[in-house]
């Protein structure tokens, strides 16, 4: 599973990408964090807000920081 971290880099972008690879360590499977700080990619994705955070190409947040604990309950379901 790819997990996208969509942001500038800003404090809050931080806090997700950590998040996401804390909820990474504590699951199962084959999972990647990666962040993406091109502005015309996530125009073209449709991202009104950042911090974004997409599982496998669907964005699934955005415009705020989830806890490692929602971003698990996101890669359990």
């Amino acid at each position: 599973m790819l997990i996208e971290v969509l942001g500038s880099g800003c404090a809050k972008c931080q806090t997700l990408e950590k998040h996401a690879k804390e909820a990474v360590e504590k699951s199962v499977g084959n999972r990647q964090v990666v962040k993406v700080s091109d502005y015309a990619a996530m125009v073209a994705r449709g991202i009104l807000s950042t911090p974004a955070l997409a599982l496998d190409g669907h964005i699934r947040s955005q415009g705020k920081v989830i806890s490692t604990d929602e971003i698990l309950t996101l890669l359990k379901g």
